[in-house]
């Protein structure tokens, strides 16, 4: 491919911002607590239907993912499903009850020139630190 598409230049954009991020934050002497985000999660949307491309493991089906790896040759990306849970930690298929995105050891590797669109999520929604729940008296 000489000329890659607008949602794979889009995805090389991205891969580059989220490779910047992760460096940025470190090597500083005197900030401790400086929050280092070394994901920008993301949805895919179908051409057609214009609907959010979702994977399946482990009985979970997620339509949030992070990009590993991009070939520009053939516009194919290496992509980690990343799992919505709620504030207890427990899955969820729901958008109502997704709280964090949880990083997972599950990747596909997909066409993005079967893709639209992509909407770029907020890094802090990856491994957001669940609530602490009392019990009530």
């Amino acid at each position: 491919m000489n000329n890659p598409s607008a949602i794979c230049m889009a995805m090389k954009r991205l891969l580059k911002e989220q490779e910047l991020m992760a460096t940025f934050g470190q090597g500083f002497q005197y900030v401790c607590s400086f929050p280092v985000f070394d994901t920008i999660p993301f949805t895919l949307h179908d051409c057609e239907l214009h609907t959010p491309f979702s994977a399946h493991y482990s009985c979970i089906k997620t339509p949030y993912f992070r990009l590993e790896k991009l070939d520009l040759e053939t516009c194919c990306a290496s992509l980690t499903l990343l799992e919505p849970v709620d504030m207890e930690g427990n899955p969820v298929d729901s958008c109502e009850e997704f709280y964090s995105l949880r990083k997972t050891k599950s990747c596909i590797i997909v066409n993005i020139n079967c893709f639209c669109t992509i909407t770029p999520l907020p890094p802090k929604l990856v491994d957001k630190k669940l609530p602490i729940i009392e019990p009530k008296k």
